[in-house]
């Protein structure tokens, strides 16, 4: 319809009775050219709130929308001009797909929300790190966290946190915690650890509801790889010979003040941790009974695994040279105590060289004489589920004895845990085997 400017304008109710009108409306545009549109008026009646208007080409087009909003207006009242005409075909799209499932729309939209509202948008990755470092503090305060664990989940993730200073922590990416790591160029155990910490973090965060999802989430499996390895990758442990081994016991049984000989005992034989090791007591340790044993109690064990230790009998005769046994087997006066007696002791068995200023450096490696015992332990008796409950693993935990299959033979296994001390000529022990 192109109307002149003379012509009169036509205006109509439609649906008849229904309130709606429609009327023709002159359109000026540049260059005195006139083109004529169709203008739909909704009363209030029907929207329940402000007169709804609405403009179409044609004829037709408004005379359909006009009756599409009666009927809608009849069907469901004022709330059928809530929505727009995107907001219907959605709907329309996704209404078959709920009902393919299940569902009814409006408890997905509940569920949505309740679990996509953003209650702490604004929490920046330094305020998310402080709360859950504040209540690790917390919890270590009571007793009920480890040390070395809450330091260890301190120290990773106040410096994830002074590396994105004040930004948002819903607005980080995986890309961006995967460009930080890379930078770092820390080894893949260490990024392994790193991303554990920050996997913890925004738990919390979702949990608390100041993000809905992970940032790790949008890590693929290849950039997993990239940062911490193949999955189920195997890492040869570093063991200790039975004569590195005689060398660290005969050095401690010779060094009393360093206080070490019974822990490293323990470690070597029994398989302890250094964390167990600096709680154990004298009375954890039943070595009169048929079978000796020491208990590892939920207080000392990681992660409270309680577990009862067999002390093989060459173990036996090197704590029988412990003068003291009462209090604490090892103890750890204070943070770095226990590792500066240790370290002396390495040097004293052997364990370092002289670097190019003429200073000593340790070639000790960590975790040598646990991974010795469960390396000679599944080599003399080929039993994991035995070695793994030793050692206080899961029982399904298969991977450790992977790695220890090939690394020693049942004869060397025999002459390590035959290891005893010579008869003492003065105040030094001499090895034998």
């Amino acid at each position: 319809m192109v109307a002149k400017p003379s012509e009169a304008l036509k205006a109509w109710e439609f649906p008849k009775g229904s309130g709606i009108r429609i009327r023709e409306v002159l359109n000026l545009h540049k260059g005195d050219a006139f083109s004529g549109s169709f203008l739909v008026t909704i009363p209030v009646k029907l929207t329940g709130k402000l007169r709804e208007r609405k403009q179409f080409k044609t004829k037709e087009d408004a005379e359909d929308w006009a009756e599409k909003a009666l009927q809608g207006s009849r069907k469901q009242g004022a709330g059928f001009f809530e929505l727009s005409d995107e907001d219907r075909r959605e709907v329309a799209v996704n209404i078959p797909l709920l009902r393919q499932h299940g569902l009814k729309l409006t408890e997905v939209v509940r569920f949505a929300i309740k679990r996509m509202r953003h209650e702490g948008r604004g929490k920046t990755v330094q305020q998310v790190v402080a709360e859950l470092v504040q209540s690790k503090e917390q919890r270590f305060e009571r007793g009920d966290l480890r040390e070395p664990s809450y330091r260890d989940f301190k120290h990773r993730a106040e410096k994830f946190a002074a590396a994105f200073e004040t930004r948002i922590a819903a607005e980080i990416t995986g890309q961006e915690i995967k460009d930080w790591l890379n930078a770092q160029k820390l080894g893949t155990r260490s990024n392994k650890n790193y991303l554990s910490i920050i996997g913890e973090l925004y738990r919390y965060a979702c949990q608390k509801r100041y993000v809905t999802f992970s940032p790790l989430d949008d890590l693929t499996d290849v950039d997993r790889k990239e940062l911490c390895g193949r999955n189920g990758e195997t890492i040869e442990p570093n063991i200790l010979t039975p004569e590195q081994a005689g060398k660290l016991l005969t050095s401690a049984a010779a060094n009393p003040d360093l206080g070490m000989l019974a822990a490293v005992t323990l470690a070597l034989f029994c398989g302890l941790r250094t964390e167990e090791l600096k709680r154990l007591e004298w009375s954890h340790l039943r070595l009169s009974d048929d079978q000796p044993i020491v208990t590892i109690t939920a207080k000392i064990a990681k992660k409270r695994r309680i577990r009862h230790v067999d002390i093989p009998a060459n173990a036996l005769t090197w704590l029988s040279l412990c003068a003291e046994r009462e209090g604490l087997l090892a103890g750890n006066r204070y943070v770095s105590d226990y590792q500066k007696r240790f370290k002396k002791l390495q040097r004293l068995a052997g364990f370092g060289h002289a670097d190019e200023k003429g200073a000593w450096k340790s070639t000790w490696e960590s975790n040598a004489m646990r991974h010795s015992f469960g390396t000679y332990h599944y080599a003399l008796h080929g039993n994991p589920l035995e070695t793994s409950r030793q050692l206080g693993h899961k029982a399904s935990d298969q991977v450790l004895f992977d790695h220890y299959r090939a690394l020693a033979t049942k004869a060397k296994a025999e002459t390590f845990f035959s290891i005893q001390p010579a008869p003492s000529a003065g105040n030094v022990l001499k090895f034998t085997t």
